[in-house]
């Protein structure tokens, strides 16, 4: 039936494992077969690249080349596209490049610099700086996610001011007293009161305005509070949603937070304006300057909707409200009359990527915004037991912001399709603590493999990478293989710890900042790779210590050293501070390392920017030597010893981990600095400026030991996968159901926006899963 309805609204509610992507891979070749559409006609919009990836090899299975003509894009790459093609309509024509977080604060911090002392937004800590800095560029995320321009935010505050203070004194009149059960016809009175008023229309027609918002929360407080016959809710709701203002009267929450979002929203207009100035865009931009350039030039918008005749969107209920908007943009041509030929694919209890603003109202607004959808629930799973079926079924009954709660003819109860698969054997287990779960994991998959199981059928999820890191070492005692995509942050990384820590001592040093510098000799001296015994290190403090007045530096006994390995070393940082004010970086970043000569497994890791250049000499048997300016016959020990040809073998991950950390961080440098040349001190700020704001340089890596391994995976990268064997680890609450710290900024109660992800039906969806 998904298949074969090819025109008109249709919205498919597709449970776990209920082929999902054929049904949409189906219906493109259908629609081919019965209509005269060429495959550019059709506009495929996924979630993920690889859904995107995965459904173009699903459509070349069945129709061949043309599945190569048909628009398959995540809504990111759709709007990247509509602006190439269309530049006109864009930025005035000019070329912008893309702002990382690190441009995106320096311009927030600037505006903030302009404001006004009394600003509530211009707080400042003295080690900190500018408070409220992260959570601007956080709010004014999520703003571009909701579609929502600075205009349009400011026009929803003025609305909202005017419902909020027709409401504060109705509220107080009945939140003042104590509450009880005699209150609950005073507050069936304010809701009939709330509902009653006659507001002006709402500036955004895709958003509600506030006071429905209020009267229905409350609403549902007061019916909860006349089931239990008690007023626990209705207290509850007062907590939550009111507070007293600074004249003791009491109001709103959303009235105490009306002056921080009119500031919001005068930084977010001039956030966006210096972001045109200096020819930069990000990430959600993409999708709000499509989206503005449709709504204002018609000839843009007719031309993207005669285009697109057929549209189909996977995952739909992991779409955020920017993308609903650009997608109706695209299918409300007046030749459609309400009905366009849209099909949304999704399942509520399958929202797993609210903290990308993704918001599962947008299923329900399905049924309102095109007019008679056909509505198809896929409830047959190919992929699962039926015993695992039922207990995931047990699991998501707890939720309540569901389709199945709020839509009583729909049933989603999943049945197995082959109920001739061997039954499924569902274990649980408690464990005293991590060590001995981690154990029993390791030692049953050890089993399991000796047993004959293929490595590649097992898998191990967690919720969180930091459960998955601990796994592998418990792992690797068992000599398991396992293969683990994680993105680390790269100044973590412990070899690039240890370049950017020497580094700041060499910056240090050559600045003549000599008390900086000594204060970070104990740690670098420590690093393993000069292979100096504790007892060296202790007499070197020993001596700096009881060296009379003024104290001598650490460097400076190591100098005088009658140990030749700490005098050289000594005199290494010494010539490589004098070499730091002439360098580049790459140069000095190569001798802190020990010369890039002969190192190993260069063609299997060479993608034109995976290393620096050489640019050191080397001696007759190919070690590198330091007497080009450095003055020395010493080169750092650091290469030779984590990455030697003797010790590659057993560090071969290891080593392509750091050259994979290495490059990302250089490039990461080069993009701050614009491509102009680095030098040393260029690194210390920009490290300065990650630690400072919290920011991560992110490395996407392939942590693979062989062909055939384990799988570990967080339970979002494990989405629609299969395996043979699963274990679920750290299944406790405060590792499932931990709540992050809210914003410093919160949204209106008819603007909700932020990123959920915290709620208990959020937690439990992703559990589901």
């Amino acid at each position: 039936k998904a298949v074969d309805i090819i025109d008109g609204p249709v919205l498919v509610v597709a449970g776990p494992g209920s082929g999902k992507t054929e049904i949409l891979s189906l219906r493109v070749a259908n629609i081919l077969r019965k209509t005269d559409i060429a495959p550019s006609n059709i506009l495929c919009m996924t979630f993920t690249d690889s859904a995107s990836n995965n459904m173009r090899e699903r459509l070349v299975e069945i129709i061949g080349r043309e599945a190569y003509r048909v628009a398959i894009h995540t809504f990111h790459s759709f709007g990247v596209e509509v602006i190439d093609k269309n530049p006109e309509f864009f930025y005035s024509g000019a070329n912008f490049i893309p702002a990382d977080d690190l441009a995106q604060l320096e311009i927030v911090e600037m505006i903030l610099t302009g404001l006004d002392h009394n600003n509530p937004l211009r707080s400042i800590h003295p080690e900190q700086g500018f408070v409220y800095a992260g959570s601007l560029v956080q709010a004014i995320g999520n703003l571009k996610k909701a579609g929502l321009t600075p205009e349009e935010f400011k026009a929803i505050l003025d609305h909202n001011k005017e419902e909020i203070e027709f409401a504060n004194p109705l509220l107080a009149e009945v939140f003042d007293e104590r509450l009880s059960k005699s209150s609950f016809e005073k507050v069936a009175r304010l809701i009939q009161k709330l509902q009653t008023y006659k507001s002006k229309p709402f500036p955004v027609s895709h958003l509600t305005p506030w006071l429905p918002n209020v009267a229905y929360s409350l609403k549902r407080a007061l019916e909860e509070a006349e089931r239990q016959e008690k007023a626990t809710a209705l207290s509850r709701w007062k907590t939550k949603n009111t507070k007293k203002d600074d004249d003791g009267k009491r109001v709103h929450r959303d009235h105490i937070n009306l002056e921080k979002m009119y500031a919001l929203a005068f930084v977010y207009e001039k956030y966006k304006a210096e972001m045109y100035a200096r020819g930069y865009y990000d990430f959600d931009d993409m999708l709000l300057e499509a989206i503005q350039a449709i709504q204002k030039n018609n000839r843009l918008r007719y031309d993207l909707q005669e285009q697109f005749q057929y549209v189909l969107v996977d995952e739909f209920q992991d779409t955020n409200d920017a993308q609903v908007r650009l997608l109706r943009l695209i299918t409300d041509a007046e030749v459609h009359e309400g009905r366009p030929n849209v099909m949304a694919v999704g399942d509520d209890d399958q929202a797993v990527y609210k903290f990308q603003g993704a918001e599962i109202s947008n299923i329900l607004d399905f049924k309102g915004a095109y007019r008679d959808p056909e509505i198809i629930t896929m409830t047959e799973n190919y992929r699962s037991t039926q015993e695992i079926l039922d207990v995931a079924r047990h699991i998501i009954k707890k939720g309540e912001e569901r389709l199945e709660n709020i839509i009583p003819e729909m049933k989603k109860e999943l049945v197995a399709s082959n109920s001739e698969i061997e039954k499924g054997n569902i274990v649980h287990k408690i464990f005293p603590t991590n060590a001995y779960e981690f154990n029993f994991v390791a030692e049953e998959i050890k089993r399991l493999i000796d047993g004959d199981k293929e490595p590649n059928e097992i898998a191990v999820i967690s919720r969180t990478h930091k459960k998955l890191e601990e796994m592998t070492s418990y792992l690797s005692r068992q000599k398991i293989p396992i293969n683990y995509e994680r993105q680390k942050n790269v100044l973590n990384e412990a070899h690039i710890h240890q370049l950017i820590v020497i580094g700041k001592f060499i910056a240090s040093l050559a600045r003549k900042n000599l008390e900086d510098a000594d204060n970070l000799l104990p740690e670098i001296l420590s690093y393993p790779f000069w292979e100096l015994n504790r007892k060296t290190i202790w007499n070197i403090a020993v001596e700096a210590e009881h060296s009379g007045y003024p104290r001598k530096q650490w460097l400076g006994v190591m100098r005088n050293s009658k140990d030749k390995k700490v005098s050289q070393i000594a005199q290494f940082f010494d010539g490589l501070a004098g070499k730091a004010q002439t360098e580049t970086l790459e140069t000095v970043f190569d001798i802190i390392v020990g010369g890039h000569q002969n190192l190993v497994a260069e063609e299997e890791y060479d993608d034109g920017d995976s290393h620096l250049e050489a640019r050191l000499l080397s001696d007759d048997k190919g070690n590198p030597i330091f007497d080009n300016g450095l003055g020395i016959e010493y080169s750092s020990p650091f290469r030779e010893y984590y990455f030697s040809s003797d010790k590659f073998k057993n560090n071969k991950t290891e080593y392509l981990t750091f050259l994979s950390s290495l490059r990302v961080f250089v490039h990461a440098l080069r993009e701050y600095k614009n491509g102009e040349q680095l030098k040393l001190d260029d690194m210390v700020e920009f490290v300065d400026l990650h630690e400072k704001n919290k920011l991560q340089i992110t490395d996407k890596s392939l942590f693979t030991n062989a062909g055939n391994a384990v799988n570990l995976m967080t339970a979002h990268k494990a989405k629609g996968l299969e395996f043979d064997t699963v274990f679920v680890i750290s299944c406790q609450n405060e590792v499932w159901a931990k709540s992050s710290r809210g914003s410093k900024l919160a949204f209106p109660e008819n603007l909700a926006i932020t990123p959920a992800g915290d709620a208990f039906d959020d937690q439990l969806k992703l559990f589901y899963v």
